[in-house]
């Protein structure tokens, strides 16, 4: 597996391209801007995008579906319980509903799909046991987590959430919506903030 990253937009969300190195598939998380530069990195790299995965709705991680989804007639997977974020944005509604414990296949890489409210209603993770690692968009971040004052955000959630994450095994490597990876054993302390 080869992930290649690139900030996109006015606060720098991290969009992620995830490749299986043996077919060239990809998986495209959280194309929040710039299509065009995603589209030159997968084009660089000679991929063949087969989904878009959003881990939330909001808008600094959907402002590219609406391009991306077009250049590649690539489906578009998120929980619906975070539709409310696309209607400010030009984002196509998803076409596959992701819950817990759902798969996610690129070439011959499984994510698994773990919900991740807290930050939004329909938070998510992608989880591969088998590559060690997890992108958590906005709800676990290096050495913090994600807001919880915004509309429909809910720190009860977060709490579970984190609870959740953190009982992954130390050495997974979180990749997260902003900011630099980490691992889920260097976050450990946040246990004792909430």
């Amino acid at each position: 597996m080869l992930i290649h990253t690139r900030k996109v937009g006015p606060i720098a969300t991290n969009c992620y391209i995830v490749e299986d190195e043996d077919s060239k598939a990809c998986l495209i998380i959280d194309p929040g801007d710039e299509a065009e530069a995603i589209i030159e990195l997968i084009g660089k790299n000679k991929l063949k995008p087969t989904a878009i995965v959003i881990t939330h709705g909001h808008w600094d991680h959907v402002g590219a579906n609406q391009e991306l989804k077009e250049t590649y007639h690539l489906p578009i997977m998120m929980n619906r319980a975070d539709l409310f974020g696309l209607k400010i944005t030009d984002s196509p509604e998803p076409d596959k509903n992701l819950k817990e414990n759902d798969e996610v296949k690129v070439g011959g890489l499984i994510f698994k799909v773990l919900q991740t409210p807290g930050h939004s209603p329909g938070g998510l993770s992608l989880y591969s046991k088998e590559e060690n690692v997890i992108f958590t968009g906005d709800t676990l971040f290096k050495e913090t987590y994600g807001r919880v004052d915004l509309p429909g955000s809910s720190p009860e959630a977060m709490v579970f959430s984190l609870k959740k994450l953190l009982a992954l095994p130390h050495e997974t490597k979180v990749y997260p919506g902003h900011g630099r990876p980490t691992t889920i054993g260097g976050e450990q302390n946040l246990l004792l903030e909430i």
